[in-house]
């Protein structure tokens, strides 16, 4: 008789896992770290990253509906970006030249399941309610942001979570309520996006505190169903 898989947590989405989905929440991990500023001005919270690898953000992405539309609304276009020392002006790809700026004005973009959810899969309420404990710690002790801007409606659990746990104070809002998902064609959108962020990004972005940070082997456990 064969022996049922015994899988392990995966400390990305908190579920059982098979070693394929642990290796790409790794993989992702490796992405990510990149273009990860040492100090974090502004962390932006998404639900949950694309479905498939190469939809990656930090990858960066085969599919840009949300690339484009997410930095063009941070001014931070493919025709206007300053290339960062060491990136474009050495060959670096254009979507990589856009991330690097990203990351020099210390932004960085996370998600409350660090993995994809399946269509028809948990729902948003819950995914928040299970997981938000660990968002809160990995804000606390590992990103330790100026400022937490979440996206989308399905954070609005997650914000009223993040008052209550004290970081009420550092989050970007809209009158009270959740930023919206970054949608293709709507000037309203980013209109709203860039007064928002405007209240809390600097005027001169950061040139130093550029360096990129190495991924550790803690940081590499992580993702076996290590403690964040």
């Amino acid at each position: 008789m064969g022996t049922a898989t015994n899988f392990l947590p995966c400390d990305g989405c908190g579920l059982p896992a098979s070693p394929q989905h642990i290796a790409e929440r790794l993989r992702r991990l490796e992405l990510s770290t990149r273009f990860r500023p040492v100090h974090i001005g502004v962390l932006f919270i998404a639900l949950a990253p694309a479905s498939g690898p190469e939809n990656d953000f930090y990858g960066p992405p085969e599919s840009n509906t949300f690339f484009d539309t997410f930095l063009e609304a941070l001014d931070i276009s493919a025709s206007s970006e300053k290339p960062a020392a060491g990136s474009a002006a050495h060959g670096e790809a254009p979507e990589s030249a856009r991330l690097a700026e990203f990351q020099r004005r210390g932004y960085y973009l996370a998600y409350l399941s660090e993995c994809p959810i399946a269509e028809n899969g948990e729902l948003a309420e819950s995914t928040s309610a299970r997981l938000s404990p660990t968002l809160i710690r990995r804000i606390r002790f590992n990103y330790k942001p100026k400022n937490i801007a979440p996206m989308g409606s399905e954070l609005c659990a997650l914000v009223e979570k993040l008052r209550s746990e004290g970081l009420g104070p550092i989050l970007t809002l809209d009158q009270g309520q959740v930023l919206p998902t970054p949608r293709t064609g709507d000037p309203e959108w980013v209109e709203l996006f860039r007064r928002s962020v405007a209240t809390v990004t600097p005027r001169d972005y950061l040139s130093s505190g550029y360096d990129r940070i190495q991924l550790t082997e803690t940081d590499r456990n992580l993702g076996a169903g290590g403690n964040s």
